[in-house]
């Protein structure tokens, strides 16, 4: 198990249980009590949980705040099945020999672990797809350098969209924070403007949205619904916006838990 994967599972544990013990962790993971250890702390460095003397508590304010910047962990905890629904219909459009780029969401996250076509390239930006596909001697990798942006393990700036200008994509998948009227918005401006470059450098564009982000406007204007070549989403979706999308809404059935 990644230390990402297994932190994600860390942090679904204490936040269905709201309080654990550190030596409840280690055997419900099989590791030691140190690894369970180190992995509270980068947790409760990321603001989404409290370590107590013998374990942790559950940070409810923090992952409540839907205004702050939370971490991948906790997104990647947030609606599994819906995201896992997305990410296994996303990820059945790859296919052999391509190459396929990859922003670094919750959402194409759980796509990039679902991703079963080989052999292929990934591009992208984010520090923990290019983590899982580290060890598969049939994936070549591109980390795109950068600055990294705070507790989203994403690099941003002028080196990465320089970078990105000059290389071509069969396939991006992306996530945005929202969709709002005919347009998608990201919470942070430089995140927008290098899923902008991703766009203009791909030949074919699909946004990964679970339904609770549709009417939801955010920081920066990343694009317009017209200029994405499919959506998908999950099946909670209003029926508002199976109408105005059609056919360039896909609807994955989520994943029972």
């Amino acid at each position: 198990m990644l230390i990402v994967e297994r932190q994600q599972r860390i942090l679904e544990l204490i936040r269905d249980r709201k309080t654990v013990q550190l030596d409840e962790l280690a055997r419900e993971l099989g590791v030691s009590s140190s690894t369970v250890r180190r992995d509270l702390e980068a947790l409760e460095e990321q603001g989404v949980i409290d370590r107590t003397r013998a374990g942790a508590i559950y940070k409810e304010q923090a992952n409540g705040d839907r205004s702050a910047n939370p971490t991948l962990a906790s997104r990647m905890a947030d609606r599994v099945g819906e995201k896992q629904a997305i990410g296994a219909a996303a990820a059945a459009l790859v296919q052999p020999q391509m190459t396929v780029l990859l922003d670094g969401g919750s959402t194409v996250v759980h796509a990039a672990q679902l991703i079963d076509a080989r052999p292929i390239q990934i591009v992208t930006n984010s520090i923990s797809i290019a983590h899982h596909f580290k060890d598969d001697d049939q994936v070549e990798t591109l980390l795109i350098g950068g600055s990294l942006y705070p507790r989203t393990e994403v690099t941003v700036g002028p080196i990465t969209t320089g970078t990105l200008a000059d290389l071509h994509a069969d396939l991006l998948l992306f996530s945005l924070a929202g969709i709002y009227d005919d347009a998608a918005f990201n919470i942070n401006l430089q995140m927008a403007r290098v899923e902008q470059v991703m766009m203009q450098q791909a030949t074919e564009s699909v946004l990964l949205m679970d339904s609770d982000k549709f009417g939801r406007k955010s920081l920066a204007r990343v694009c317009g619904l017209d200029e994405v070549d499919r959506i998908i989403t999950d099946d909670g979706v209003a029926d508002e916006w199976r109408q105005r999308l059609g056919d360039r809404l896909f609807v994955a059935p989520t994943v029972a838990s």
